[in-house]
């Protein structure tokens, strides 16, 4: 998986801070609204978090839905194609803690 992150600079996603946090945590969250506010808890920089879920979401791999009433919020959640890549990332993970 290659995204674009700044003009003529690609970046493997995996490569990314905290791609994995923040998709294990709306995993976590299966089947709630899950304000993008909340995932401070994974990623404390809010604009940095908002530059990858939007490219978390080119990759179609989270939803964001946006309200504007009673304020602007932004609503993540994963998507079919994202829980897939959740699964698979969270058994890789099991396979290397089971090396150690």
């Amino acid at each position: 998986m290659v995204t674009r992150m700044m003009e003529d600079e690609e970046v493997n996603l995996l490569d990314i801070d905290h791609v994995f946090s923040i998709l294990q945590y709306l995993d976590s969250r299966r089947g709630e609204d899950v304000l993008a506010s909340e995932l401070r808890a994974v990623m404390p920089n809010y604009g940095r978090m908002m530059l990858i879920v939007r490219q978390l979401e080119r990759k179609n791999l989270i939803d964001i839905r946006m309200e504007t009433r009673p304020r602007k919020r932004y609503i993540l959640s994963l998507t079919d194609k994202g829980r897939i890549v959740v699964k698979k990332l969270l058994a890789l993970d099991r396979l290397i803690a089971s090396w150690q």
